[in-house]
């Protein structure tokens, strides 16, 4: 009997270490998923020469549909300004920011105590590339 309470005592707790690789796995394919739609939409703004309105809306949108996450917690910061490709140093350089908000980091957040503010972080592209813009 004394060994069937402590299995119902430990029990749950191991079966959190079985969840938390499941949850690993599924934040692996978010951030995967959020780093293809930037790739795509920084490859689109090589040719364009900056993000323009139009890129940023669609990764916003894309990320959130994809995601099932609301817009607001996706941010795109990047300058509006054209670079070219014959420019010379910091000139040809396109600078851009994505934020993206991720929750359920932890698998039994809540049976451990943990709020839901303190089981998400902020995953954040911070990067460059060189304009192809003629």
């Amino acid at each position: 009997m004394k060994q069937f309470i402590v299995l119902m005592a430990v029990l749950p707790i191991m079966l959190i270490f079985l969840l938390q690789f499941a949850a690993d796995q599924v934040n692996g394919e978010k951030i995967a998923f959020v780093q293809s739609v930037v790739y795509a939409a920084k490859e689109e703004a090589k040719q364009e020469g900056c993000f323009t309105e139009e890129i940023k809306t669609r990764i916003v949108k894309e990320i959130s549909e994809g995601l099932s996450v609301p817009p607001e917690w996706i941010e795109v910061v990047s300058g509006n300004e054209i670079k070219y490709r014959y420019a010379r140093g910091e000139g040809r350089l396109i600078r851009y920011k994505v934020s993206v908000k991720l929750a359920g980091i932890m698998a039994g957040g809540r049976f451990l105590g943990i709020d839901e503010e303190e089981n998400s972080m902020t995953y954040v592209i911070d990067s460059y590339t060189m304009s192809e813009r003629l």
